[in-house]
């Protein structure tokens, strides 16, 4: 099978992963896109380097992993700010939320908190953001984010805990009142 076939049939199988490690780096549309589209054109050199007779044996692990150091470069390069067209979507799915909000307050709250959970994943340090992210934005199973990043599952489900407790901790304004709370204030 020629090389463009093979590299046709593994875009195909494997562009929607590509892309989610990419986007839950860079939570950024065009951007992810870009790591994506360059994570590819290394896979499609190295299918195509006739000095090269070893291709990656698990592939989908080897996209994954060139995928994240893609995302990872343009993260560290400063050319992963947020662009409108991202930002514009999450707006438009505010207003319809607050189009149906019976409370004119809830479409506020909801950006509020939007923008409280980006912040709080901009201030963890970079491995707990992105093990967090690739296990809750990019869908991935912690043995996998653990294979991706080449490090020990106990490090990952470590990594993992300790973004969530910070998280929590910086959400903590936003959570609904408990039982206990909401009766106090009653009285």
């Amino acid at each position: 099978m020629a090389a463009s076939a093979v590299f046709d049939q593994l875009v195909t199988r494997h562009e929607h992963e590509v892309l989610a490690v990419c986007r839950s780096v860079l939570r950024d549309e065009s951007r992810s896109r870009d790591a994506a589209q360059e994570t590819f054109l290394r896979l499609w050199k190295r299918l195509t380097d006739r000095r090269r007779e070893d291709h990656p044996g698990n592939v989908q692990g080897w996209l994954r992993k060139v995928a994240l150091s893609t995302s990872l470069d343009a993260l560290r390069a400063g050319r992963a700010q947020r662009s409108e067209p991202l930002d514009a979507h999450v707006d438009e799915v505010a207003e319809r939320a607050l189009a149906r909000s019976e409370a004119p307050d809830r479409g506020l709250l909801d950006r509020e908190l939007r923008d409280a959970y980006e912040r709080a994943l901009d201030e963890l340090p970079e491995g707990q953001r992105v093990v967090f992210l690739l296990r809750h934005e990019g869908g991935l199973r912690l043995t996998d984010v653990a294979d991706t990043l080449g490090v020990a599952r106990a490090t990952v489900k470590t990594q993992f805990a300790r973004a969530c407790v910070r998280l929590q901790a910086h959400l903590k304004p936003f959570a609904p009142p408990t039982d206990r709370t909401s009766r106090d204030t009653e009285r």
